[in-house]
């Protein structure tokens, strides 16, 4: 038997050796004089050993004792006696030592003075005993028992009024139902009172036995289940709602930034309603944690039975059926490690059996594969995979009948694809660009086909489906393939694929004149094909031309008709050209007014809508509200679209591409190296080049950070990936090469970073113009490496052109041209041209700087920069006064260059010739 110290002996000990005392009843360590900040779990190793001091105390015997009730993994009982050394040897006193196999043993002398006593026996609890401290309530039966607490029911004898109380003596227990008692607190404080928690009355934390009052929550759920025999007659939609009850109070609690740490069923209350139905309640906070503990001073709660930073260590404690991996492996809690233990409860409910563990195989008990997909996404051994939140598992769960449609829906459609792939292997084609240039428009088809079905106007047969289908299958292998093969006007050329997409594109009206639907299926599978091979005016025009036909067959406000308008507002924007700009503002802004109310919906128009409003504000440098739309767009995706690629890629880049761009190098880092991770991205699956573009982007955030030997063979390498792809002069190539050249200039060689600057702008303005707003900033970059390479007069030059063309070409509050007009102004100011850059000064605006780079403090920086140039340029007055108000700002800000800094005080100090570069 391990052994069991309060039985043994009841008093309660200050033990002191060398420079250490350990004081048993404050539960207190100090090492020379000076308390520890040390968690109770190492304490209560060190109290067992000081009690065996000189013995080997078997691991089984620590963990009994010090863990009791609990499971753990030998890491915990590792992590605390490194805990425990480290504070000692603070001390001088290496006094632990480690048994190999069997357990640890306390060496040399040490004294001990009693201090107390504990009672005899635990707690001297009886059925029908007046709870002590609350008499007029009977106890009535023990809900649970664990070393130095117990759980009791009692009642009031008169109105049969129940309540539960949790007594502990002191230690870890009294600071568990001390943490229970704040975290309750924060929780009813911030949601208000809900049915799904159960209420904290009232405590008594002063006097032994100390307690936490609660209401009576119900039957635990094991015991419910087993008591009732409701459980194992509710269908599978019943088990899912009750199921949902439970999830959305952890839901809550995350939402306030609290941690449960133990969801299990027996820490799930079930009552009855008032209305009759059942009603889960969460219970047992005493080992959660609160991720911010600042809040406790906002609302006014005092922190008992908080550490310090109001968060306890991830120690690996838990139940062991529900403990997540990553606990396991010694990682802190977070909200995805109770989802894990929430997924494995709602398997357990699906199936009826509350202590069936998730064993391989587990798949089988369950015959709905959506539910299986959404478990396995629950359950995931690594967390990064896991669904991102409670919310999202919620969602998926509540959303069942509309997926079960949709993915009949797929299979339908699915069917219909096969019906053309049948009808094109007919064909018998045997060249890899037919093969290729057919992939590219049945890629597209098929997604029309999809949401031709899923029109609410329009809800087809399957024969009808499959009739379309074989008119689809008929254009491509007679129009397409028959021009193409032996004897028809194609053949002899062996055209390209682009010849081919241009041959569709003639061929569509005359095929579908009396069909707008399919009409508008293929012209928007066209527009997709011209896309993805880089012609941006040819998907216009068909996305244009897919639009018309969907609002003529279907409605203009039809779902269908929206989002193919969202799609060619992406395409707009994409494409750059302040025409297609305009055209972009005007079409998102009435398509919104047109999706209405609809735009809240967790559906397909509500994720175009946010997919759309993210590029179209990112492609003009919006960084704020861009990121606002994105954010959307990727939860409705994960919720929607959960395996869509393509989809995903471009959306997640481009909320790692907005935390770099807003100075958050460790965030962007963190996404763009989980993306490279998940299996979802594969090259396999989005192409060589999208993969590339997430390691250009991770190149830029290591540049950002000065690890130019690591962004650099990276960028380079990301960049003859799409060179190799798309060709020397595509966009995507030259602003990675721009990138590459961009580190070179930050690792200070100047002449490689120029002479690739060079070969960038060149080719942008040979492909897409000089006026471009793409070609416009490349111009910018070009015109900082020459400034920084020597060329001052060439920089400046360039400088001007960039900002001068933005803002007439994209709109006075271009955001890159205000980016470049502030650092023109900068560079004359270092050149001693004050009138030239205050006239620049004068033409700049706070908020399209801030739209532009995020960091505060523009307001600041204006007001500091026109305070320089008019001092060194004689109005010494006027311009001290404006650095003596920006200074301090930009000081206090922390944000600016410390040569920056440095220049301005000295100016702001008298010397009105202190240097500027």
């Amino acid at each position: 038997m391990p052994p069991d110290l309060p039985q043994r002996d009841t008093r309660v000990y200050r033990w002191r050796f060398g420079a250490v005392e350990f004081d048993e009843a404050r539960h207190e360590l100090r090492v020379s004089g000076l308390p520890v900040e040390i968690e109770h779990k190492p304490l209560q190793v060190l109290a067992l050993l000081l009690r065996h001091a000189g013995e080997v105390v078997t691991k089984e015997e620590l963990f009994e004792t010090v863990w009791a009730g609990r499971v753990t993994v030998d890491h915990v009982l590792a992590t605390a006696i490194g805990k425990l050394r480290k504070a000692l040897d603070a001390g001088g006193e290496g006094r632990i030592a480690t048994v190999p196999r069997i357990g640890y043993r306390f060496d040399g002398p040490l004294e001990r003075i009693a201090v107390g006593q504990r009672p005899g026996s635990e707690l001297k609890l009886e059925r029908g005993q007046p709870v002590p401290g609350r008499e007029h309530f009977l106890l009535e039966r023990a809900l649970g028992h664990t070393l130095g607490s117990e759980v009791w029911l009692a009642r009031h004898p008169r109105s049969r009024e129940s309540r539960v109380f949790k007594f502990s003596l002191g230690g870890e227990r009294l600071t568990a139902i001390k943490r229970e008692a704040t975290l309750m607190r924060v929780l009813r404080d911030t949601l208000g009172e809900r049915e799904d928690f159960v209420r904290v009355l009232d405590w008594n934390f002063e006097s032994d036995p100390c307690f936490l009052e609660c209401e009576y929550g119900g039957e635990s759920l094991p015991e419910w289940a087993d008591s009732h025999d409701v459980l194992a007659g509710w269908p599978a939609p019943q088990r899912l709602a009750f199921f949902l009850q439970i999830a959305a109070a952890v839901d809550a609690a995350h939402g306030v930034g609290v941690l449960h740490k133990d969801i299990k069923p027996a820490n799930v209350l079930v009552r009855r309603r008032q209305d009759g139905h059942w009603q889960a309640c969460l219970t047992d906070f005493g080992n959660s944690r609160l991720l911010q503990p600042e809040r406790l001073a906002e609302l006014g709660i005092t922190g008992l039975g908080l550490t310090l930073t109001g968060a306890l260590p991830g120690d690996g404690s838990g139940t062991p059926l529900y403990l997540a991996p990553e606990l396991v492996a010694g990682q802190p809690p977070t909200v995805r490690s109770d989802l894990y233990a929430l997924g494995i409860l709602l398997y357990q409910l699906l199936v009826g059996d509350l202590r069936r563990p998730m064993a391989p195989g587990w798949e089988r008990d369950i015959d709905d594969p959506l539910l299986v997909e959404d478990i396995t996404r629950a359950t995931d051994g690594d967390p990064a995979r896991r669904l991102g939140s409670v919310a999202e598992l919620i969602d998926r769960l509540a959303s069942l009948p509309r997926r079960r449609e949709d993915a009949a829906r797929r299979a339908d459609a699915a069917e219909a694809a096969l019906l053309a792939r049948r009808a094109l292997e007919r064909t018998h084609a045997r060249r890899p660009w037919i093969v290729a240039t057919i992939a590219v428009l049945s890629i597209g088809l098929l997604a029309s086909s999809l949401l031709w079905y899923r029109s609410e106007r329009l809800r087809e047969s399957a024969t009808m489906q499959a009739a379309r289908a074989e008119a689809v299958a008929n254009f491509l292998s007679d129009d397409l393939l028959g021009a193409l093969s032996p004897g028809g006007s194609g053949f002899e050329r062996d055209p390209s694929m682009r010849e081919v997409l241009e041959l569709a594109s003639t061929r569509v009206a005359e095929r579908f004149s009396d069909d707008p639907a399919t009409r508008g299926g293929v012209h928007a599978a066209l527009g997709q094909a011209w896309r993805t091979l880089g012609d941006r005016e040819r998907s216009i025009d068909h996305l244009r031309d897919a639009e018309r036909y969907y609002a003529r067959a279907f409605g203009a406000s039809d779902a269908l008709t929206l989002r193919t308008r969202y799609a060619l507002v992406r395409t707009l924007a994409y494409s750059n050209t302040p025409q297609h700009i305009a055209e972009a503002h005007g079409l998102l802004a009435g398509t919104d007014a047109a999706a209405g109310q609809r735009l809240d919906d967790d559906d397909e128009l509500a994720l175009e809508a946010a997919y759309a409003r993210g590029v179209f504000h990112f492609q003009q440098l919006q960084i704020e509200p861009a990121l606002q739309a994105y954010r959307r767009a990727d939860r409705l995706q994960r919720l929607l679209r959960p395996d869509d690629a393509l989809t995903a890629v471009a959306i997640r880049e481009s909320l790692a591409d907005g935390a770099l761009r807003q100075g958050d190098l460790t965030g962007a880092i963190s996404q763009l190296r989980a993306m490279l991770a998940d299996p979802l991205f594969d090259a396999r699956r989005i192409g060589e080049g999208k993969a590339a573009g997430q390691r250009i982007m991770l190149a830029r955030a290591l540049r950002n950070l000065g690890r130019y030997d690591e962004a650099l063979p990276l960028a380079q390498a990301a960049a003859a990936t799409t060179e190799r792809i798309l060709g020397p002069d595509d966009y995507s190539t030259l602003v990675q090469l721009s990138t590459v050249a961009s580190i070179h200039d930050y690792a200070g060689d100047c002449d490689r970073a120029l002479e690739i600057a060079r070969i960038v702008h060149g080719r942008m303005v040979a492909r897409y113009g000089a006026q471009r707003q793409a070609t416009l900033i490349e111009t910018g970059n070009l015109g900082f490496k020459e400034y920084d390479c020597g060329e001052r007069e060439t920089g400046l030059d360039y400088l001007r052109q960039a900002e001068r063309g933005l803002r007439e070409r994209y709109g006075e509050d271009n955001v890159a041209a205000h980016s470049f007009r502030y650092a023109l102004a900068k560079a004359l100011a270092d050149q001693g041209r004050y009138a030239e850059g205050l006239r620049m000064v004068d033409g700049l605006n706070v908020a399209s700087l801030t739209a532009g780079d995020s960091t505060p403090g523009w307001e600041q920086r204006l007001r500091a920069l026109r305070g320089r140039l008019l001092l060194q340029s004689g109005d010494v007055d006027a311009g001290r006064a404006l650095l003596a108000e920006a200074v301090p700002a930009l000081v206090a800000l922390g944000s600016e260059d410390t040569a920056d800094i440095g220049q301005l005080q000295a100016l702001l100090s008298g010397d009105d010739r202190a240097p500027v570069e």
